[in-house]
């Protein structure tokens, strides 16, 4: 008598590591205590087989489950940390930031914010955060309240940096987008496509000259380029200006860096 379970798996979070010299399996937050006894370079996560070098281990915070790994072919849930094809939740973001500071952080608190890292509930605010990392991470008396304040600064100043660097990319796109400049409805008499292009390509040339490196980012040049033709009454927008430059056979365009065929 066959019996077909219907149960479904339970997927288990596996947070062991194999030292790659001696092989013991290791806790996530004992890697650090048993590599300086050892003197192994690398681990292994158990389950993905995946090997870590120095501190990389302490930024695996997701891998297969139990069920994926042994019943391949009848696991059909969905991974938890599975964020590929979507925008990342405000939590989300939040636990990244939490990861990534492992890398940065001070040794007095690398052992809290792993402890940390195996939360998905952490608070973003910092009173409820306090009251949090207290309580989970067992803080309380002495200096503990001294350990949760630098906890917090260091991932609010990681938070903070990123923000900054959001908005000036955002900045950087809008700059990009507004540089969208059309023909002049009436050109001059003697300015047609042919000359325009032709008084490109020069410019092009004596801005890549005067480069100390010889070297301009495509959008530096295109910068200068535009001022010069502006000052002629000729103007090109973004799309033919690139156009230009790959029609160009002594002008090299490598990624976003123009320079000029030797």
């Amino acid at each position: 008598l066959i019996l077909h379970s219907t149960c479904k798996p339970i997927a288990v979070r596996m947070v062991f590591f194999s030292c790659d010299k001696c092989a013991e399996s290791l806790k996530k937050s004992k890697v650090d205590q048993h590599a300086m006894k050892c003197g192994c370079e690398s681990v292994s996560c158990v389950d993905c087989g995946v090997s870590f070098w120095g501190d990389d281990y302490r930024l695996h915070t997701s891998c297969m489950t139990e069920a994926e790994r042994y019943e391949k072919t009848v696991y059909k849930g969905p991974k938890k940390n599975d964020t590929k094809g979507r925008k990342l939740t405000p939590q989300e973001v939040w636990m990244e930031i939490i990861n990534e500071a492992l890398i940065s952080s001070p040794p007095a608190l690398i052992s809290h914010l792993e402890s940390l890292s195996t939360y998905d509930n952490v608070p973003r605010k910092e009173k409820a955060f306090r009251n949090f990392a207290s309580n989970s991470l067992r803080l309380r008396g002495g200096n503990s309240a001294s350990i949760v304040e630098s906890i917090w600064n260091h991932l609010n100043s990681i938070r903070q940096a990123k923000i900054k660097a959001k908005e000036e990319a955002q900045e950087d796109t809008k700059k990009d987008n507004a540089i969208c400049i059309s023909i002049p409805t009436k050109p001059k008499a003697n300015t047609t496509g042919k000359d325009t292009k032709k008084a490109v390509i020069k410019a092009v040339k004596k801005a890549l000259k005067k480069a100390p490196t010889g070297k301009l980012k495509m959008k530096d040049l295109r910068k200068l380029v535009s001022e010069k033709l502006e000052a002629k009454g000729q103007k090109i927008d973004k799309k033919d200006f690139k156009v230009v430059i790959e029609g160009e056979t002594e002008i090299i365009l490598e990624g976003k860096v123009v320079s000029i065929k030797q």
